[in-house]
């Protein structure tokens, strides 16, 4: 393997225990129950650029070996993952007005 094909894929490794932490961190706070708080909105949409990113460096990674097989699968899927992050946003906001009403 050559160096450039190494250093892609060691920064796809170190993006996806990235990503791990992300998941480690967002399911440890649903098994307490807390569903709506910003840091989830934040690890969801980080889950969500995590596709998109890992989906760019996967093509370029493709490139390099010189297998052209794009796939815009996982970019679409980061899309609809920040789209719902946006979603529990405003979910979240909702809830916190209705606390506060009296």
């Amino acid at each position: 393997m050559s160096g450039e094909v190494v250093g892609w894929w060691l920064l796809q490794m170190a993006w996806a225990g990235f990503c791990y932490w992300a998941m480690f961190s967002l399911f440890g706070l649903y098994r307490r129950s807390i569903l709506f708080p910003a840091k989830n909105v934040r690890h969801i949409r980080s889950l969500g650029y995590y596709l998109i990113v890992n989906g760019a460096i996967d093509n370029q990674l493709q490139a390099t070996l010189h297998d052209l097989d794009f796939s815009t699968n996982s970019v679409f899927i980061g899309l609809l993952i920040i789209f719902v992050s946006w979603i529990m946003d405003e979910c979240r906001k909702i809830q916190e007005e209705q606390e506060l009403t009296v």
